[in-house]
């Protein structure tokens, strides 16, 4: 079984990754709308597929580490 000890670095460098995270997934969201080649779009539609449930899993991890932190 893995450890689930996370040092104050490894919560910095998670909540930056989320803010990026973030960041990308408006782009591509927002360029969704222009793209008009279907093979393109569905790439894209599905990018931001993935990227929204890594955030949310990123999320999850970081809701666990502030926990376990603050203890």
């Amino acid at each position: 079984m893995k450890s689930q000890d996370f040092g104050v670095h490894e919560v910095t460098d998670m909540r930056e990754l989320i803010n990026f995270k973030g960041a990308c997934l408006a782009q591509s969201k927002a360029r969704l709308e222009k793209v008009e080649n279907e093979e393109l779009k569905q790439l894209i539609e599905k990018s931001v597929e993935l990227g929204t449930t890594s955030l949310n899993q990123m999320k999850n991890l970081l809701s666990k580490a502030s926990t376990q932190i603050i203890q």
